[in-house]
């Protein structure tokens, strides 16, 4: 992933290496993007997802607080999922309708529950 750079090999990019070509070549992304970061993440930085979003047209920055860094994403499932189908219902209404408002859906449909066929999912594996 250190490697992935999405400047690189772009017509009209002189310095792959920059944040002006990153720039340059986010603004040609389609419009309207959701980008979720994690405050504590070391690997994707909220800098970097913050020069995402400001970059790419009519994006949505949502940082997920979290005290466990990168592995956030896992995590925080709850809200992740909160956030991109509120977005989804936002963006593709015409798929969403008749259903219950993101708002609406019974806490209990999203309930963390520790069970596992081989009980490795039955310790806190984010308490070090």
């Amino acid at each position: 992933m250190d490697t992935h750079d999405l400047a690189r090999d772009r017509n009209g990019v002189t310095d792959p290496h920059g944040s002006e070509a990153l720039a340059k070549v986010l603004v040609t992304l389609p419009r309207g993007a959701l980008v979720i970061g994690v405050e504590t993440d070391g690997l994707f930085t909220p800098s970097e997802q913050r020069e995402l979003a400001e970059h790419i047209p009519e994006a949505e920055l949502v940082m997920i607080q979290s005290k466990d860094g990168h592995d956030g994403f896992l995590l925080e499932f709850q809200e992740i999922n909160r956030h991109v189908l509120g977005f989804l219902q936002r963006v593709l209404p015409e798929l969403y309708v008749g259903e219950a408002a993101i708002d609406e859906v019974s806490q209990q449909d999203f309930e963390v529950t520790r069970t596992s066929t081989f009980g490795e999912a039955e310790v806190d594996v984010a308490m070090w």
